[in-house]
């Protein structure tokens, strides 16, 4: 397999990581919007999560960018590789810190989503509390 074959099939990843910044983004938004800017502790409130959403979107925007630019090279020619120029061990440790990070970052995400879940089991109780019958 080419490496610009190998790249735009990972693209997957960037896109899933565009999608998910830019769910949460709107999240925020609507939280800012209900909120409102009544009072001054609203206002902070509300321009936080307005600052949090942009930075969402620009994570969203760069992943698409990236995507983008993976899925392009997707046709590009393999390109030969000079095996004893490759640092071996230096790629290995490389490889094995980035395994490391995603599965970190996976356990970190599968944590979020659990708070998520708990949060909206917590919701669903409130809101048939509060809801007249």
């Amino acid at each position: 397999m080419s490496c610009g074959k190998e790249l735009a099939d990972d693209a997957e990843v960037p896109l899933k990581w565009q999608a998910l910044m830019d769910h949460v983004a709107t999240n925020m938004e609507a939280h800012a919007a209900w909120v409102g800017a009544n009072t001054d502790e609203a206002r902070a409130e509300q321009d936080g999560l307005v600052a949090v959403a942009n930075a969402y979107r620009a994570m969203a925007d760069a992943a698409g960018r990236a995507a983008a630019a993976m899925t392009a090279m997707r046709d590009l020619a393999p390109a030969p590789h000079d095996p004893t120029r490759l640092d071996r061990a230096a790629l290995g440790r490389w490889m094995t810190a980035k395994v490391a990070m995603q599965r970190d970052f996976a356990a970190l995400l599968e944590r979020h989503a659990a708070a998520s879940d708990a949060a909206l089991v917590k919701a669903d109780k409130v809101i048939e509390t509060e809801t007249p019958k």
